[in-house]
């Protein structure tokens, strides 16, 4: 009895503080989707059916909790992440109950003062208009501002390598994720310039430099966004010898707000292959959490999920081919609750050839067509949908002819 009392009491204490947390120094932001999928993938060399359809769903939180001036703790988690179907393992409870499908991405400590902020833990760092640093780990960032200009560094520790005090190996060391940027603005101009470097864990591990610049400038209808990005060091130790890690890639996108209504815009962007095998092609430093889906981007929250071999055209043929390809995008706000997107994308691999005229790859062009549609359903609730369509054209049929990617969802923002 007396431990039942003790329990009571402890729950009617957590009652009566939940309401002052979530009031004064608990925010909370996220959304809740649903959605449905179908796939069609064309292959002249197979007689599979290669269709499918299915769904899936994710309710993500993020709070950040005011512990006092200056000082916050942020989170954010992934719930019941899954497609429909496959976590019940016959129980008929779902993904609820599969112990496997929460996820914590953000977890981290942020200290501000004056016009110093500090932040530790785990947390997201992205460099680049073109994400070029993509990564999510563990580490400390630290942003100062010098007068208007801010100034951010950053430390991702990537493998611990070394293990703890209670499991010393000696045989390795750290690899580490390392870079800083200075972000200053000029009237309708806004400048990144940023460094990056990723260290492997040993002697033949990759140790890659990255310097970079992007701009984004508007003027009045017109905006302007560009960047580019230069990879030098080793990429790794082979039986030919080292490997050396090269990469320029580079875009532009032009947009014109023609109306209220109507925008267009073109882009162009370029990578650097190599026909060297002491050469590696670099498009980005990180894990790539955070991903680069401009391709098919038509402002839809479906263009960046089902693509996943296409969403980074620096790399969509494979290693060491680079890109050129070019893209026509517009969209139209239909009302006052509908807006429309569209673009079509036609891209080539730079170099085709690699050592002794040995393919780097087969596909000789790709076109990718894609077009979206956002309804706002109601409040803070948005009914969207997209269908996206690569057509290949490969040398020897080893590729799919087409790959058709349909999705429709409904997204609840918080």
């Amino acid at each position: 009895m007396k431990l039942f009392k003790v329990v009571v009491a402890a729950l009617v204490m957590v009652g009566m503080a939940l309401p002052v947390i979530a009031e004064d120094r608990l925010s909370l932001s996220g959304e809740m989707r649903v959605r449905g999928w179908y796939r069609d993938i064309d292959k002249s060399t197979s007689t599979t059916n290669q269709t499918a359809t299915w769904g899936d769903q994710r309710l993500r939180v993020g709070g950040k909790i005011a512990v006092a001036e200056g000082v916050s703790i942020t989170f954010r988690t992934d719930i019941t992440e899954s497609e429909w179907g496959t976590t019940g393992s016959g129980n008929g409870f779902g993904s609820g109950r599969s112990g496997a499908n929460q996820q914590w991405d953000r977890a981290h400590i942020d200290l501000n003062k004056g016009n110093f902020h500090l932040r530790a833990g785990q947390y997201y760092v992205g460099y680049g208009l073109s994400y070029t640093v993509d990564t999510q780990d563990n580490g400390v960032s630290m942003d100062y501002k010098f007068g208007d200009v801010p100034v951010n560094a950053f430390y991702i520790l990537d493998n611990n390598n070394e293990g703890t005090a209670a499991s010393e190996t000696g045989n390795n060391a750290d690899a580490w994720l390392a870079g800083a940027k200075v972000s200053p603005k000029f009237d309708k101009v806004a400048l990144d310039v940023f460094v990056a470097n990723y260290k492997g864990g040993n002697n033949k591990a990759p140790n890659v430099q990255l310097i970079g610049a992007d701009v984004t400038a508007n003027f009045d209808a017109i905006k302007v966004m560009a960047e580019i990005d230069f990879f030098t060091g080793d990429a790794a130790d082979n039986a030919q010898g080292s490997v050396d890690a090269i990469g320029t890639q580079g875009f532009v996108d032009v947009g014109f707000a023609a109306s209220d209504a109507l925008t267009i815009g073109g882009q162009v962007y370029y990578a650097l292959g190599t026909d060297k095998d002491d050469e590696e092609q670099y498009v980005i430093l990180g894990n790539g959490f955070g991903g680069w889906d401009p391709i098919f981007d038509v402002g839809t929250s479906l263009s960046n999920e089902e693509t996943a071999d296409w969403t980074n055209p620096y790399g969509a043929f494979g290693s060491n081919t680079g890109v050129q390809a070019g893209r026509l995008y517009g969209s139209f706000k239909l009302g006052a609750d509908t807006k429309i997107g569209a673009s079509v994308a036609y891209l080539e691999p730079q170099e085709d050839n690699g050592p002794n005229n040995t393919k780097l790859t087969t596909i000789d062009h790709a076109v990718a067509s894609t077009i979206g549609v956002v309804y706002s359903l109601m409040e803070n609730t948005t009914l969207e949908a997209q269908y996206a369509y690569l057509s290949i054209d490969d040398d020897d049929n080893s590729k799919a002819d087409y790959k058709a990617i349909g999705g429709i969802g409904l997204f609840v923002r918080f």
